[in-house]
């Protein structure tokens, strides 16, 4: 059995630019970066919201995004956490 290492959660900031929840994804840009990410949501992601922002995610929406980089996978990464700030 290969050993399973600690996990390597990594976070994106920018605003939702595409939200597509029939084929599951988000597209953030990043405000400092100027790029665009791509992320895959799933019945597990979670969605959270800080202060009086709405949990919902809506495209023009800042938020961030905690993801974990699945080398063995394919395509966009999956959203852990997405976190609405306003």
């Amino acid at each position: 059995m290969p050993l399973v290492g600690p996990r390597e959660v990594q976070e994106w900031k920018g605003q939702i630019v595409e939200l597509n929840r029939d084929r599951g994804y988000i597209v953030v840009r990043s405000q400092e970066r100027l790029l665009d990410y791509v992320f895959r949501l799933t019945p597990k992601t979670e969605i959270t919201a800080q202060g009086p922002a709405r949990r919902s995610l809506e495209p023009g929406q800042w938020v961030t995004v905690q993801y974990e980089r699945e080398r063995s996978r394919e395509g966009p990464p999956a959203a852990l956490r997405v976190q609405v700030i306003r």
